[in-house]
Parts: structure tokens; C-alpha cells; sequence
């Protein structure tokens, strides 16, 4: 699916639609899709407005990543997006680490303005196989109504959920909010009765609480239908209601 969204590009408003290939390829793309009376062959280098792929970053996997549109305490509007599955696969610009990362790009030009990566890759599989780690469709949050981006929830194949605060007109500022040492700690880890780490595949839902301002509350399901051995694969799988008080 993809994401359509006004925002203030290059000094003007317009309507930008950006997409990803899912299982097809490691690319997101861009299109200004302001005037559908233009929407011809020889317009189309002013349609077309960027693509990123993992030729741009190695860590770039299969986009099944859905980017969302948003503005920044920068002023900058971004495409925000995981970096999605399977970034080892021997293509020519194969990831050397298979680790989860989230990309925040210049809407109007395709340039990263920040890489975030979470440091939880092939290395870490809870299986022990060396499968490369993935982040899903992230949920990106307006904690304080004035309509930038300041918090980002995103899930991974390894059954971690991260939060990433934005809020800081610095991109150097940028961080995982939960910390172990030097390393990145998520916020919450899926894992069944049996021990099992649960994927997270599919984008978080947020909500507010009624007796805190700065509380939410995150939603996720489990599970994954991506490769042949999820065909028969009867782990259990679960719905989490998870309270974010920032503690």
C-alpha cells in the first residue's frame, strides 16, 4: 500500500505519493502526484522524484516497509520507513550485518537525513541460523499536537519494539530512547509461554491515555507469512496492549 500525503516541498504544497516494491525489490520511490492532468509519458521526469534503494544503503532489504509522510522539528517533511527483510541476500550490495534499521529521508530530494540503526542483526537470530533481522512499518507519533514527528514505534523480526525519539530540531539528537550500556535496548520483547521470540511485522497502533499527557499506549500483533517455512509454522502468536509511561 502506498502513502499519500500534502506536504510543503520546495517552497510550495504539494500531493506526494510514496511507495515500496514488498517481496518484488529493495527500492522506495517517490512521486509528485499533485495534478492527475499530467500524469502522461512526457511528464513523467517531473512525476518521478526519487527512489532509494540498497545500492543508496546495503541495509535496504525487501520494502515491505510502508513509509510515512511527515514533517520534522527541523521544518524538513521526510519519508520515514524500515529498512525491511532479507538485506543479506547476495545481489551485489548485500549487508555485511543483516541488522534492523530505520531510514529518514528528505521528502522533496531522496537524500538520508538520518540512519538509525538498531545494532540487532543476523548475529543476534534467537534461532542461532544467522538470518538478517528486518524493521516493519513504523508508527511515527505527534506527542504534543503541533504536527511534527516526535516519537517513532517500529517492530522487528526478532520480536523487538523500539521507540525512537525525534523530537529534536538536531537529527544528531536522534536516538533510541531505551538504552543497555552503549547497546540500543527496545521497549518491549515479544516471546510466547514457549520462549519463542514473536515477529513483529505489521505497523503498531498508538493511542493516548485519558490521565496522562505524555502516556500511550502501543499495540502490536505477531507473526509473519513470508517464507515457506511459515507455511506450516504453528507457533503461537499474540495481540500486546504495552503502557509507555517514558520510565
Amino acid at each position: 500500500t502506498v502513502t499519500v500525503s500534502d506536504a510543503f516541498v520546495n517552497s510550495q504544497w504539494r500531493t506526494i505519493l510514496v511507495g515500496g516494491l514488498n517481496g518484488g525489490g529493495q527500492g522506495i520511490f517517490a512521486l509528485d502526484v499533485t495534478d492527475p492532468s499530467q500524469f502522461n509519458e512526457s511528464n513523467a521526469s517531473g512525476i518521478v522524484k526519487w527512489e532509494f534503494t540498497d545500492q543508496d544503503d546495503a541495509d535496504l532489504g525487501l520494502t515491505y516497509s510502508q513509509a510515512s509522510i511527515v514533517r520534522l522539528a527541523n521544518g524538513q517533511w521526510a519519508a520515514i520507513f524500515g529498512n525491511g527483510y532479507n538485506n543479506t541476500e547476495n545481489d551485489g550490495t548485500a549487508s555485511t550485518t543483516g541488522n534492523a534499521v530505520l531510514y529518514i529521508v528528505d521528502l522533496h530530494t531522496g537524500t538520508l537525513i538520518k540512519k538509525l540503526d538498531t545494532g540487532v542483526g543476523a548475529s543476534d537470530d534467537p534461532l542461532g541460523q544467522g538470518r538478517p533481522n528486518g524493521l516493519s512499518t513504523p508508527a511515527v507519533v505527534d506527542a504534543n499536537g503541533d504536527y511534527v514527528a516526535d516519537i517513532v514505534y517500529v517492530g522487528d523480526l526478532f520480536g523487538n519494539l523500539w521507540k525512537i525519539d525525534i523530537s529534536s530540531s538536531n537529527p544528531n539528537q536522534w536516538d533510541f530512547t531505551f538504552k543497555q550500556g552503549s547497546d540500543n535496548a527496545p521497549l518491549f520483547v515479544a516471546i510466547n509461554a514457549q520462549n519463542e521470540r514473536q515477529p513483529i511485522t505489521t505497523r503498531p497502533t498508538v493511542s493516548r491515555v485519558n490521565f496522562s499527557a505524555s502516556t500511550f499506549q502501543v499495540y502490536i500483533g505477531t507473526g509473519q507469512y513470508l517464507t515457506f517455512a511459515d507455511r506450516t509454522d504453528t507457533s503461537i502468536q499474540s495481540v500486546y496492549a504495552i503502557r509507555d509511561d517514558n520510565t
